[in-house]
């Protein structure tokens, strides 16, 4: 999900990876740093991350930050002037209503949704840094409107 927007505070990218144990079958999926895999392990400094924590833990921030009053108050104006049939109480019900709606979205449509409001995750050993698009929410929002207007014309 996170393909393409996770780096080291090196800046070099983290690469999906996975391993398969032989007996069970079962998948391990990990991001990597691009150093690791080119020099050495352990060259970055940074540990392999399993993809599932690291995952969950920008969707936590992302939430988070959906549901902040601030971004609330920034994003409904925007969001009323595309929609005039929105108000204040839709669009905050809208944005925190992600976790309902999140595990019922496709992996393909999980990645794109994240690709248009995060630029880049960095992480160090000690923390994680969310850096969301400047116009992000604006593209969802254009995206939703627009997917409406197709919906009701094909209706």
């Amino acid at each position: 999900m996170l393909k393409g927007l996770v780096f080291g505070i090196d800046g070099r990218a983290l690469a999906p990876w996975h391993t398969t144990k032989r007996k069970t079958g079962r998948v391990y999926r990990y991001y990597v740093s691009q150093r690791d895999l080119k020099e050495h392990a352990g060259a970055s400094g940074l540990p392999r991350l399993p993809a599932a924590e690291l995952e969950s833990a920008v969707l936590e921030q992302l939430r988070g930050l959906l549901r902040s009053p601030e971004l609330i108050a920034d994003v409904v104006p925007k969001a009323t002037a595309l929609d005039p049939s929105l108000d204040e109480a839709k669009v905050t019900v809208g944005l925190t209503r992600l976790d309902a709606i999140w595990d019922e979205l496709f992996p393909v449509e999980q990645h794109r949704l994240v690709s248009l409001l995060v630029e880049k995750v960095v992480v160090s050993p000690n923390e994680l840094e969310l850096r969301l698009r400047t116009n992000g929410i604006e593209r969802v929002l254009l995206e939703l409107n627009t997917q409406r207007s197709e919906d009701k014309v094909a209706a």
